[in-house]
């Protein structure tokens, strides 16, 4: 199950079901069956959490935070918590000349990728994880050109 919460300012400027079926492909992709939470929220909400998690005190486009629990009513594995800045995804989308939607998609593609325990800090790890983001940004008919720096 993919919980996606949208925070009020945003509701209306969301796709929702493009947000669901770009997490749900990326599952399918990596053949996983889990839960996750998707947070679509403010700059202010993702400095915060980047600030009290990473020291870093600046707004970000999207933040992981894996778990790896399993719910105990379910007994399915929950992933984690992806939560993505609207205000930044449509910054980038306008800098990049691209959609939002496309941006909002690599963001969460990214973001599921990290929960998955894919990471990019290093060379190698970093070509693995744009690899698969290329290929599954494709299979949702966004341009693979898109991937973070």
């Amino acid at each position: 199950m993919i919980n996606l919460i949208i925070e009020p300012p945003f509701e209306n400027r969301v796709n929702e079901d493009s947000i669901i079926q770009a997490a749900e492909t990326v599952l399918k992709h990596q053949n996983k069956d889990v839960d996750l939470s998707i947070v679509i929220s403010d700059n202010n909400e993702l400095q915060r959490l980047n600030r009290e998690f990473l020291g870093d005190d600046v707004p970000t486009d999207v933040l992981s935070f894996p778990s790896g629990e399993v719910d105990p009513d379910t007994q399915r594995l929950y992933a984690g918590d992806i939560i993505i800045s609207w205000e930044k995804a449509n910054e980038q989308a306008q800098k990049s000349g691209h959609s939002l939607e496309c941006e909002m998609t690599l963001l969460v593609v990214h973001g599921v990728l990290h929960l998955l325990g894919y990471d990019h800090a290093e060379e190698d790890e970093k070509q693995i994880m744009w690899r698969l983001q290329s290929e599954i940004l494709q299979s949702l008919g966004c341009n693979s050109q898109i991937l973070p720096d």
